[in-house]
């Protein structure tokens, strides 16, 4: 008899079947330690690849693939790709052998598949686990809350364990990185020790001695491009240690070379602990001071002779002087604050711009110091074939976000009347079944917790968990309970206030009519009205305003075209 396929294909019931674009995602963390062969990449892709192909309503678009990533937390580099296809459209299923392959912190593993996922209509299965999230009763599987649980409880058990076995390599001179500086590899006896790479050591020497002849970081980032000499990740993905196809392009820049000039990595001592994260503490990852770093001198061979390096690091000391004298030139000027900072993008490659002042002491003409603020992107310095290198007056944007926001402040007012009047009723009667409906859910999550809190005693005299499991299990649905508790206090204020003068209008109308003719902008105002401003050239500026959507739908709600009656 012909062996049944191990995975079911779910039943056509229509005509036609949605194709779900899926992105697989594998995940090998360093805390798995030497566990079953089973839990490699190689078979976590060999299973969602099996599966996929057996669902004719899944196809696959891309494997995404993290391996070696201590982090429990979603800082990891390929799940951040995925999250960058989902939002570009390019996938709306993502798959995992088991939920523990896709995250151990539960809260965090609990957002992405409760709220952020099905808000960005994104299908998720974890095969192992029997879990779909299309199937309707998924919401409620009891199963799944307790597996993330467990896996919580276990990274951080692990993490406890494992952190002072790291600290002591570190503090015995044992590299644990996941790769070798560029110049080394890690020894194939011992991958805890660093050894000569020949092929990039001399690139390294060339950095330095270019550094001593005056070059500057981006002058020496230049002519490694020019050479054709890959960067260290694009060296590391062409000989297969990184996977990521991110990495293929990665380019020299000015800040790659500082980093590798000031590393002591080359004169043969081994540099960690810069950051540090425990998990079992609850710890995200920090950067340490320098005093609190990990150094063990003379651990392989260097590469730079200590002259060299301390004359390279003496430059970079006058050069930071020479930088600091001339922005002390005029200590009597106070830069303003940067209010559209993190939300200017350029219109070419896609990068933040940051903001440089510019300072101009005229004598003859206009005299005396003239400040301006510009806008540019760093891209272009970089490598100029990346970038046609955007430059844009801070003014020129201030004057830009200020004519945007004005353009719907007449329209605004319009709005506060109606509200005011007869639109007011509607909306306050809106708001009002929004409140009741979360009331409804927050209070359908304090019976859930209930329950389980009353069946977590039951599973725990049945052996199904152990005490250490119990007790932070137990922990865990008192603390949520108590967050429901105090959200379900907040929402009946609410509700009880919603037909107060003035919870009408949404936070970022109230703040839009803030803005008046005489008026600055402030961060506050930008913040709460700018999403980003992207800029093409100083005279075509893209200004997305955050509450556009709404703006629009309220819009053809009070002001209906001709002929159409105004909604209730």
């Amino acid at each position: 008899m012909a062996r049944k396929s191990r995975f079911r294909a779910p039943v056509q019931e229509k005509p036609k079947l949605r194709v779900y674009s899926t992105g697989a995602y594998v995940r090998l963390s360093v805390l798995d330690g030497h566990q079953c062969d089973s839990d490699s990449i190689e078979n976590q892709e060999a299973l969602v690849r099996a599966y996929v192909e057996s669902d004719p309503s899944l196809s696959l678009f891309s494997v995404y693939s993290d391996n070696g990533e201590t982090g429990v937390d979603f800082e990891r580099d390929d799940f951040e790709r995925l999250l960058d296809d989902i939002r570009a459209g390019k996938v709306d299923c993502v798959i995992v052998k088991d939920l523990s392959r896709f995250g151990r912190n539960y809260i965090e593993a609990g957002e992405y598949l409760e709220k952020i996922f099905p808000f960005m209509g994104v299908r998720f299965i974890a095969v192992n686990d029997g879990y779909d999230s299309i199937d309707p009763a998924a919401s409620d599987s009891l199963s799944m809350h307790l597996k993330n649980l467990v896996n919580d409880v276990y990274a951080r058990d692990i993490s406890q364990k494992i952190c002072p076995v790291l600290q002591e390599k570190q503090e015995r001179g044992e590299f644990i990185g996941n790769w070798a500086a560029y110049g080394y590899l890690k020894s194939a006896e011992d991958k805890h020790r660093l050894v000569v790479d020949e092929e990039t050591a001399p690139v390294v020497r060339d950095i330095f001695q270019w550094r001593l002849i005056g070059m500057d970081y981006q002058e020496i980032a230049k002519r490694l491009t020019e050479l054709g000499i890959p960067s260290p990740s694009r060296y590391r993905f062409e000989k297969g240690m990184v996977k990521s196809k991110r990495f293929a392009a990665s380019v020299w820049t000015g800040q790659v070379i500082k980093n590798m000039v000031r590393s002591e990595v080359y004169l043969g001592h081994v540099v960690q602990g810069k950051t540090r994260k425990a998990l079992w503490k609850g710890q995200k990852r920090t950067t340490q001071p320098r005093e609190k770093w990990t150094v063990v001198k003379n651990t392989h061979e260097a590469i730079i002779d200590r002259q060299t390096f301390d004359e390279v690091q003496r430059m970079a000391e006058q050069d930071k002087q020479t930088f600091d004298d001339r922005q002390g030139a005029f200590p009597e000027i106070i830069n303003p604050e940067n209010i559209l900072k993190g939300l200017v993008y350029c219109g070419d490659c896609g990068r933040k711009l940051v903001r440089q002042r510019s300072v101009h002491e005229s004598k003859v003409k206009n005299p005396g110091i003239h400040v301006r603020y510009f806008f540019y992107c760093h891209t272009h310095a970089e490598d100029s074939s990346r970038c046609v290198g955007i430059r844009v007056p801070e003014d020129t944007l201030l004057e830009t976000v200020s004519q945007v926001i004005r353009s719907h402040f007449a329209t605004a007012l319009d709005m506060e009347r109606l509200i005011k009047s007869a639109g007011r009723k509607a909306l306050a009667l809106s708001k009002k079944q929004e409140i009741l409906h979360r009331i409804m859910q927050a209070e359908e999550q304090l019976d859930r917790i209930a329950r389980l809190r009353e069946t977590l005693y039951d599973d725990y005299l049945d052996h199904l968990m152990d005490e250490h499991d119990y007790l932070y299990a137990r922990n865990r649905y008192i603390e949520q309970e108590e967050e429901q508790r105090a959200l379900l206090e907040e929402l009946e204020s609410q509700n009880a206030a919603v037909m107060e003068p003035g919870t009408g209008e949404p936070a970022w109308l109230r703040a839009l009519l803030s803005i008046h003719e005489t008026s600055e902008l402030t961060r506050g105002m930008v913040l709460e009205l700018i999403d980003r401003i992207i800029v093409y050239s100083s005279s075509n500026i893209a200004v997305r305003l955050r509450f556009e959507d709404e703006y629009e739908c309220m819009k053809e709600r009070l002001f209906p075209p001709m002929g159409v009656a105004a909604s209730e």
